[in-house]
């Protein structure tokens, strides 16, 4: 055990208990684990965007007269450079000035405080004396709008979501233009913000009978249920989670989870729609009966019935996918990590860089984000303590069976891992590039330390690493080594491989599409405002679906979280520090230059792949995209 011991205690007792989490006395600890400044400098950069984008959506302020600085303003901030943006003299601060005075004309005092802590902050980074707990009152101030007057209700078109954007600051994301999209709906299953609940079928369900007669007119082709089994073309997305879950009321309105089922298929090969899913069947409750009926794309209530499964699976993705299985999954990492690894261990010269931020980011979420009243409890379906416990399995999920998480391992229990059955799912192409590159890096750098297996048996820092991790005042880990050490470089390099893979581009995979998809509240509702249909018949309209999304004060809350998280890109995945670079061996630098370019190649293929692919293109694990760490 280090001299950091002290410094990274642990806490059973959080919100996510009984996880092994960082010991935070005070936030200014919480504080001590910032990414840095460049880091801060982007996280202001979008809080303010996400600020101004909020101001000039507003009812009550009016813009009339200040276009041309509202396009001075969008110059700037498309150049790239935010120091530029917040600190140039003159033209920025008659800018500002013309931009304070619509403010005023608003007569909204919470708008009137919001801008001029905008100002202040603008101030002090042009006086390079930024103060965190002043970009801390205004992320607070962004959460906490009160209703505008017209905002209070739902609108009566979706007209109203769309004119929360302002194209200035944060366009309308284009999965408006296409969400309602049958094969759009399939596609979120491969390419989405949670691309990890789809499992081929080997069989048919007596929970989910869907008949043949349902099966072909959706498919329109001779095409059975049991050829597409035997074909390995039948698919299944089951949100059995929360089949038991408490619905939410917070704020004030009841709200509505499911536990659906929906089964997708790939259409035989000469099909106008292949290699792409198709959408067959959704039942929003897991038990069938007469009162739980299934939809499919020939019945008028099948937009509801697909906004059930979005609603379930945006649920399943912050609390599962995102929270527990990326942010939660890696905090015992970096605890053990620099409790027990000394300073010059190879292992933790090497990791360091992809723990850098994330224990602010898990303080802040367990602290704000899954507080009671906060943000996620206003959100999401489900109660606060009902997503905290779910969030917490679907850590333990990983937690409790290190060696059965790794990816190959999680493709093949799904049954996924086969192209030729499942030909178009970029995820998983795209994540096993990435995953084969980190690991030739990973074996490149370690067996420079490590020259045989006796090496790694005889280091006595990484065997004390490894218990820490599962002992049950430690990480509290189960299934992690081999017969509770690590006996073999090639284990070593695998479980590497695994930290940085998840603290790099699994956890792109899921956070950076929240702005892209998720700030859109009609394509993926936080919650339903209505109960589930009993019947297929329905209207099917827009004016139907509105009535079972969240009102428009919650949709702007949505937005802004949903922009600010998936917006702040720091670092990026396979370029470390100075120091760390400088201190690798020749044959080190090779690898780490190896690396740098194998993910090159894999953006060159990923950006061909969408071209041939302009309708549903996944750009969420672009190398250049991912950062080095859980830092947002």
């Amino acid at each position: 055990m280090n001299n950091n011991s002290n410094e990274y205690e642990y806490d059973y007792n959080t919100n996510f208990a009984p996880l092994a989490m960082l010991k935070v006395p005070d936030k200014w600890a919480a504080l001590k684990q910032m990414a840095g400044w460049d880091w801060l400098l982007k996280v202001v950069e979008q809080v303010i965007l996400v600020s101004l984008n909020s101001f000039f959506t507003h009812q009550s302020l009016h813009i009339d007269g200040i276009e041309e600085d509202l396009k001075a303003v969008h110059k700037l901030y498309t150049s790239g450079n935010i120091k530029q943006m917040l600190s140039k003299s003159g033209e920025i601060e008659r800018i500002i000035e013309s931009l304070h005075l619509a403010v005023k004309k608003s007569q909204d005092s919470n708008i009137l405080e919001h801008f001029e802590l905008f100002k202040k902050i603008r101030q002090q980074f042009k006086d390079e004396k930024l103060k965190i707990e002043d970009v801390l009152e205004l992320v607070k101030l962004l959460k906490n709008q009160p209703k505008e007057a017209a905002e209070g209700g739902r609108p009566d078109t979706l007209e109203g979501y769309e004119a929360q954007f302002c194209e200035i600051f944060i366009p309308l994301p284009k999965i408006s233009q296409n969400f309602q999209d049958d094969l759009q709906f399939a596609n979120m299953r491969v390419a989405g913000p949670n691309p990890l609940v789809i499992e081929r079928m080997t069989k048919e369900l007596p929970r989910f009978p869907v008949t043949e007669e349902q099966y072909q007119s959706v498919m329109e082709t001779s095409d059975s249920i049991q050829q597409a089994i035997s074909d390995g073309r039948l698919y299944l997305a089951d949100y059995g989670v929360f089949e038991n879950a408490l619905q939410g009321t917070y704020p004030q309105e009841q709200k509505y989870i499911c536990a659906p089922l929906a089964m997708f298929a790939v259409p035989e090969k000469g099909h106008k729609h292949y290699p792409h899913l198709c959408p067959i069947a959704i039942q929003c409750f897991q038990k069938p009966g007469p009162n739980n009926p299934i939809f499919t794309p020939k019945d008028e209530n099948w937009l509801i019935a697909k906004t059930i499964v979005q609603i379930a699976d945006i649920n399943f993705h912050e609390a599962i996918s995102h929270l527990g299985q990326t942010h939660l999954f890696m905090e015992p990492f970096v605890l053990a990590t620099h409790r027990i690894l000394p300073e010059n261990h190879p292992l933790r010269k090497l990791l360091l860089p992809h723990f850098e931020g994330t224990l602010l980011i898990n303080w802040g979420a367990q602290n704000s984000l899954m507080s009671r009243n906060g943000d996620v409890d206003k959100l999401l379906a489900s109660t606060i303590n009902t997503s905290c416990v779910v969030a917490t399995q679907g850590a333990q999920e990983h937690l409790l069976n290190f060696n059965g998480s790794m990816l190959k391992e999680t493709l093949k229990r799904r049954r996924v891992e086969d192209c030729d059955k499942l030909p178009y799912y970029p995820y998983r192409d795209d994540s096993l590039k990435i995953w084969k590159a980190i690991k030739t890096w990973v074996k490149g750098y370690l067996q420079e330390h490590y020259t045989d297996d006796t090496k790694v048996q005889s280091d006595k820092d990484l065997q004390d690493w490894v218990k820490e991790l599962l002992s049950h005042e430690g990480g509290r880990l189960k299934n992690f080594g081999e017969d509770d050490q690590i006996c073999t470089l090639d284990y070593l390099i695998e479980a590497t491989t695994m930290i940085i893979f998840t603290a790099s581009a699994q956890h792109a995979a899921v956070n950076f599409p929240q702005s892209k998809i998720m700030s859109y509240t009609p394509a993926m509702p936080g919650a339903g405002y209505a109960p589930a249909p009993t019947t297929t018949t329905g209207s099917g309209d827009d004016k139907a679906l509105i009535q079972f999304l969240p009102p428009l004060d919650i949709a702007r809350t949505q937005l802004n979280l949903a922009h600010l998280l998936g917006s702040v890109y720091y670092t990026q995945l396979g370029y470390y520090p100075s120091e760390f670079e400088e201190a690798l061996s020749n044959d080190q630098q090779n690898s780490l230059k190896k690396f740098q370019t194998d993910l090159q190649e894999i953006e060159k293929e990923i950006k061909a792949r969408n071209n041939d692919n302009p309708n549903f293109p996944y750009v969420y694990l672009m190398p250049t995209q991912i950062p080095q760490s859980i830092n947002i």
